[in-house]
């Protein structure tokens, strides 16, 4: 068989041109692989081949295609071979891969090198191979990929297997150099697609992800409860667990810790958030009239009842009704309470008649009921009734995590209230806040905070002189003072004394002013210019300004 390269140069060369576009256009590397070598064997009038490939890694190389005009072999391919030997090695690919130059044999069996893979086929197939030539496949980044191989070229018109000539050696690196190119660029193309394939899916999971977290967020956000401490983040886990349900909820805390809020977000985040939320404080009433509120009456049921009225247990039909500090609850009142948690019927005041209602109930307490049931105030029969699904609040000193958010918010809160501009909270105040117990929970704070955007001028910060007393008095010593004690203790001078706590009292009075010298030097009583010599001498500097504009302001 005549090849291409045994015609006019010319014709080769539009030939690699014609099988280079044609390979540029398959995505298939196997297919891909079997046109380059029958085009090789084409261009060189072999009569069979092989390619091999390198692995990802480089260590290991594959036989990947075979064709043999001669027999037609379907037998087992051999294994992969190791790439971690020397130049010695017998595996003729695997030398021809190694030292990255193009091997011509005339006869595969009176050679110096020992073809062992080769020898191995031809006892196996029966098939006799002569003339080789082998040329490694190197990438445009200069690395061998792989090795092309072709046995026994056919001499043109006589048809006999002789030498490949030594002319053909150029214009095969030639094609090795096209192929390995487009190889190279396919499996790019193909691990590209895979890792895009890959980045997909990865994508499309951390989009669901983020969904569920967005929609966590946003159903945080519905709480309207500010929380992220570990003691908070317990409670939202029972919360979540509860709401889709329409199981009794009993909360217990302490006072201020928000309990008719968490009572509000369950019901508007549960199913029953359609329907009416109603709340009723059980130790704000005397008993006849709680009675009243939460059951209603009938005209003329007693003095002054001249229409009916429906109570709020009715009135919560449908939705949920809040009963906040319910271990006030008269005992007498607890029993026709516990009819309606039993029976879901309600029998106004002057009726014969119950009615039928349909009412998830939210109770509340900051009462020791246990201690109750035992002190004969409160019907056990009740608790358990009450207590299906008990959630526990913690009181602010075990989320003291939460304070700065909780701070930040309230501040917010008010100013827009009271229509005021405020620069936050100096440091001296925002450190007496952190360190106080709060006994008084949520609703304390916020109370400290409204009084304090109260007295705060428009356009200042909140001063730790805007806070209660209280928190002056439980505030824990200085650090600056407790060093001049332990200055003291080592004997330092009265002069170092003296400095280090005049030092002290200037640094504590910026901080508290936002680091503003002409404020700071007024309620200091001394001239500005003798307040900058201070901080000088004592090194004294607002952090994060430079010294360009340290004792600006």
């Amino acid at each position: 068989m005549a090849g291409l390269l045994d015609t006019d140069p010319i014709s080769s060369v539009e030939e690699l041109i014609r099988l280079n576009t044609a390979f540029a256009t398959e995505r298939d590397l196997n297919k891909l692989l079997h046109m380059i070598l029958s085009s090789a064997r084409k261009l060189t009038c072999a009569e069979a081949g092989r390619i091999y490939i390198l692995d990802p890694t480089g260590r290991r190389m594959g036989l990947e295609v075979l064709q043999n005009d001669a027999i037609d072999d379907t037998g087992p391919t051999e294994d992969s071979v190791a790439m971690d030997q020397t130049e010695s090695i017998e595996h003729l690919g695997a030398y021809c891969a190694f030292t990255g130059k193009l091997v011509a044999i005339d006869d595969i069996y009176d050679t110096g090198l020992h073809c062992s893979e080769i020898y191995a086929y031809d006892e196996r197939t029966g098939y006799r191979t002569r003339s080789v030539i082998a040329v490694p496949l190197r990438s445009h980044k200069e690395f061998t990929i792989g090795v092309l191989e072709l046995f026994n070229h056919h001499k043109p018109g006589s048809g006999r297997i002789g030498n490949f000539p030594k002319e053909m050696e150029g214009v095969v690196q030639a094609f090795a150099a096209m192929a390995a190119v487009v190889v190279d660029n396919t499996r790019l193309i193909d691990e590209n697609q895979q890792l895009i394939d890959i980045l997909d899916h990865t994508n499309r999971a951390l989009e669901d992800e983020n969904k569920q977290l967005r929609q966590q967020v946003s159903d945080r956000r519905n709480y309207a409860i500010i929380g992220d401490s570990a003691a908070m983040k317990r409670v939202f886990t029972l919360m979540e667990k509860v709401l889709d349900s329409d199981a009794t909820v009993l909360l217990r805390g302490e006072t201020g810790t928000g309990k008719e809020l968490f009572a509000s977000v369950v019901h508007t985040n549960g199913r029953r958030r359609k329907g009416p939320f109603v709340a009723q404080n059980c130790a704000a009433l005397p008993e006849t009239l709680l009675e009243s509120e939460l059951f209603g009456f009938k005209k003329g049921a007693f003095s002054g009842a001249n229409m009916d009225k429906k109570g709020l247990i009715e009135a919560a039909n449908g939705g949920t009704l809040f009963l906040d500090e319910v271990g006030d609850m008269p005992i007498a009142l607890q029993a026709k309470l516990l009819r309606v948690l039993q029976e879901g019927e309600v029998r106004p005041l002057g009726h014969v008649e119950s009615r039928r209602v349909n009412v998830r109930f939210i109770a509340a307490t900051n009462a020791d009921l246990e201690g109750k049931i035992r002190d004969g105030d409160f019907r056990e029969d009740l608790f358990y009734r009450l207590c299906v699904f008990p959630i526990d609040l913690p009181p602010l000193r075990e989320r003291r995590e939460d304070l700065p958010a909780l701070l930040n918010h309230f501040l917010k809160k008010f100013s827009e209230h009271y229509e005021k501009t405020l620069s936050g909270f100096s440091p001296a105040a925002l450190t007496l806040l952190l360190n106080y117990g709060y006994p008084g929970n949520i609703r304390e704070l916020s109370n400290i905070v409204e009084r304090a955007v109260l007295l705060c001028d428009s356009g200042g910060s909140v001063l730790a002189d805007h806070l209660p007393s209280n928190l002056l008095v439980d505030a824990p010593a200085p650090p600056k003072a407790k060093m001049s004690a332990a200055a003291a203790a080592n004997g330092d001078s009265l002069k170092d004394l003296v400095q280090n706590f005049e030092a002290s009292i200037i640094e504590d009075k910026l901080r508290e002013l936002n680091w503003n010298q002409s404020r700071a030097a007024e309620e200091l009583k001394m001239p500005r210019r003798t307040l900058i010599e201070k901080l000088n001498r004592y090194n004294i500097r607002c952090p994060g300004r430079s010294s360009s504009n340290r004792n600006s302001g």
